[in-house]
């Protein structure tokens, strides 16, 4: 049951939403603002998203490495923020015990920001490094090009990610913008604060009042009323992508729960289903249901189908096929409703606190059959577009959010009359339901390439779904280079299920095989289509657990350079592996001050302690358009050299502090018992030692610094004592023993007569 909203205003007028969650080990904090990057200044292009970002660069109460994002790394703790149309957000979520240290940084730096040249210049860099990587992002770009079939609002075409040109060199006047952006909307007024943890509904008020209150009282200069979404003249947009095939069909709607619902409908893959007969007929795999445009009222509701091939009558197909999909909808009793929105609800409780916030204040909020009827008024063909995203359209160049897209606005056929009316499956709820008492929760796994992974989830989709009408759960994912399967039911059940899993497993259908290797060539297409850092760690559980040699060569979109370097333990034993988890949280903000606030090399810089491929260790990230692989893995291996003199820094205190934050994390175990039997096979597989008082109080700076040496004792030098690099455009000749390189292509020599 998900934890219901205590709503209060403060005297302040800031709204505040409290949701007691007894059953979660970690609490979070959100802080909505009502004004988003449509409300930003026309001569600033991007200002919003730039204020999102230097507000994190410190506060009056708390600069340098006490500020926010330098603690939070240090403490474990998780935070992000992002700047929608009409609205923006920061949020973060940690340990219940320091969450309050957290709330008053978080606070402060909204309400206090410092907003200096300095911050602001290098966020302007890091922005602009953003930009360049998103114009090779397929998801984003797709995005663009569907603001290209709406007339409204006028704003949606405009280009709000901001980049070196759009920001401009005068640095003082667009810290004046800044100053100005933060003085007309940062009152009580536009704002909402939401928490939700274990605490009581009075711990987590007197919270809220406590650091609420600072916020300046009024309603300030409320953003601009914003058109609702309408749809252009031009229903028909193709755009050429070197990605999967898709096809996008949007509907400028009204917000409500009910779009959870019907994403949850639109997701079903048990017989008889939508996805079913569409992967039956070969006519599309996947589907994702999307929000990538919303205002306090209205929004544009995209989904896309990932299709199978590029004909046209493949496309008129689909469209087919989902219109008849939706007249049968229209009839589904209350009781078909119920019952959806109660899975939908489910899946929704199984997100972390920080999760759930997110999707109820920026994306798809518990489903409810609020607004059901309306919904179902807006989606006709008559009020929808339609997108094909393909390699082989011709088009021509179209500037749109700054970018510039190959598209056309030619029309196809969008019905086939070779697909005949279809009669879709609706569930309603299973009269096993109610068997909590005697549950079992079983999971099983194996390691499994990725094309092993994508067989093995085509072949257990409709077993998946089945299991979920009936109440109970099958869950198969593919994590850390491991296929799992999770069984949670009647013993009964369980054991039955199990068995009809392992069947299909041990021998896939014709029709899975299919669908499998499709699958498979999509997931390529999107790592070779995706930022580059996300295709390497996805690559990661592959290249650590593969005997096919330690050099790769992986293309990825764009000219950005970019590293990972995984370090292992240096012994698998519980002493080592707590160790290292503190030596982490102490590298992991010294290391983002370095290379992103002193060199500021670009948008990604990570370390972080990380677990993979039955290998526990620190990972090293980094991505950036300016220095080339070379020379950020130089930084890294300079960084690695400089940890004796970090260590040999550590206080006494410190580390008893970082110890206790260890304790803290152990005693925490998931509320979810999928989840920590999820955490617990990972860790059985691993045959990770078990961390406990004696290996955490045994950590000294002396065993932090035995994390870090190389066999023989000595230090290591610039990148010797840790196996396991990965890398893009470079390979550099670091480490002992194994050594895993991933590369791509060393780019051509210039032409005679270039320079």
């Amino acid at each position: 049951m998900l934890p219901a909203a205590e709503t209060l205003t403060l005297s302040n007028g800031l709204r505040v939403n409290i949701l007691h969650d007894p059953q979660a080990s970690r609490t979070a904090a959100l802080i909505h603002l009502n004004a988003g990057s449509h409300h930003e200044p026309e001569e600033f292009p991007g200002l919003a998203h730039l204020f999102e970002h230097v507000v994190f660069a410190g506060s009056h109460q708390f600069q340098g490495d006490d500020r926010l994002m330098m603690w939070a790394q240090a403490q474990g703790a998780r935070l992000n923020a992002t700047t929608h149309a009409t609205s923006t957000a920061w949020f973060f979520d940690m340990t219940p015990a320091k969450f309050e240290d957290g709330l008053a940084r978080l606070t402060d730096m909204l309400v206090q920001p410092l907003l200096t040249t300095d911050a602001v210049q290098q966020e302007v860099a890091v922005i602009d490094a953003e930009y360049r990587m998103l114009t090779t992002h397929a998801d984003s770009l797709c995005d663009a090009a569907l603001s290209l079939a709406f007339a409204a609002p006028a704003q949606l075409r405009d280009f709000h990610i901001g980049n070196l040109t759009s920001f401009g060199e005068d640095i003082s006047a667009l810290q004046q913008a800044l100053i100005h952006y933060h003085q007309r909307f940062f009152t009580a007024g536009q704002l909402t604060l939401w928490l939700q943890g274990p605490q009581s509904i009075a711990e987590l008020t007197a919270l809220a009042e406590h650091y609420g209150n600072a916020f300046a009282a009024g309603k300030g200069s409320p953003p601009a009323h914003t058109q609702p979404p309408a749809l252009s003249r031009e229903r028909y947009l193709q755009l050429r992508l070197e990605s999967s095939p898709r096809l996008r069909f949007s509907f400028p709607v009204t917000l409500s729960p009910a779009l959870t619902l019907l994403r949850q409908l639109l997701t079903d893959e048990a017989p008889g289903s939508l996805l079913e007969q569409l992967r039956t007929q070969a006519l599309a795999d996947s589907v994702r249901v999307s929000l990538p445009y919303t205002d306090t009222t209205h929004a544009i509701l995209s989904i896309e189908f990932l299709v199978c091939d590029t004909p046209l009558a493949l496309r008129a197909g689909v469209e087919t096929l989902f219109c008849h999909w939706l007249q049968q909808v229209r009839d589904l009793s209350t009781g078909h409703l119920q019952h959806y929105v109660a899975l939908a609800r489910r899946d929704f409780s199984r997100l972390t606190p920080l999760e759930q916030l997110r999707a109820r204040t920026l994306d798809f909020p518990p489903a409810a059959q609020n607004g059901w009827q309306k919904l179902l008024s807006e989606l006709k063909p008559e009020n929808m577009t339609r997108l094909w995203i393909a390699r082989d359209v011709h088009g021509h160049n179209a500037s749109v959010q700054g970018f510039t897209l190959p598209v056309s606005f030619s029309a196809w056929q969008s019905q086939s009359d070779s697909v005949t009316e279809s009669h879709f499956m609706f569930y309603l709820p299973h009269a096993e339901e109610a068997h909590t008492a005697d549950e079992s929760i079983q999971t099983t796994g194996a390691p499994l390439t990725l094309l092993q992974a994508c067989i093995a989830r085509a072949s257990l989709r409709a077993l998946c779904a089945l299991s979920a009408h009936q109440g109970n759960s099958l869950i198969f994912s593919y994590e850390q280079g491991n296929g799992l399967l999770q069984l949670s039911g009647c013993q009964a059940w369980t054991a039955r299920t199990l068995s009809a899993a392992l069947r299909l497993l041990r021998a896939p259908s014709p029709a899975a095989l299919a669908q499998g290797r499709r699958l498979f060539e999509q997931e390529q297409r999107q790592l070779n289509s995706d930022i580059a850092i996300r295709t390497l760690l996805a690559t990661l559980p592959e290249v650590l657990s593969g005997s096919s040699g330690n050099v790769h060569e992986l293309p990825t979109p764009g000219d950005d350079a970019a590293v990972l370097m995984f370090c292992p333990l240096v012994e698998n034993t519980a002493e080592c592996l707590a160790a290292t988890q503190v030596l982490a949280s102490f590298l992991e903000p010294k290391f983002f001050r370095q290379l992103r606030v002193e060199k500021n090399v670009g948008y990604v810089v990570s370390c972080r302690f990380h677990q993979t491929a039955r290998q526990s260790g620190i990972l090293f990230a980094l991505q950036s358009p300016s220095y080339d692989t070379e020379t950020l893995l130089g930084f890294i291996d300079t960084f690695i050299a400089e940890i004796p003199s970090v260590i040999d820094g550590i206080t006494p205190q410190t580390l008893e502090e970082k110890r206790c934050t260890l304790r803290e994390s152990l005693s925490v175990r998931p509320a979810d018992r999928l989840e920590a039997a999820r955490q617990q096979w990972l860790r059985e597989f691993a045959c990770a030692p078990e961390i406990n008082e004696a290996s955490v109080a045994a950590i000294t700076t002396e065993q932090l610094l035995a994390c870090v040496r190389a066999p023989d004792n000595s230090l290591p030098c610039a990148g010797e004592g840790w196996s396991g690099v990965l890398q893009k455009n470079q390979e550099v000749d670091v480490g002992f023993g194994h050594r895993f390189v991933l590369k791509t292509p060393s780019p051509p020599p210039p032409s005679q007569g270039e320079e």
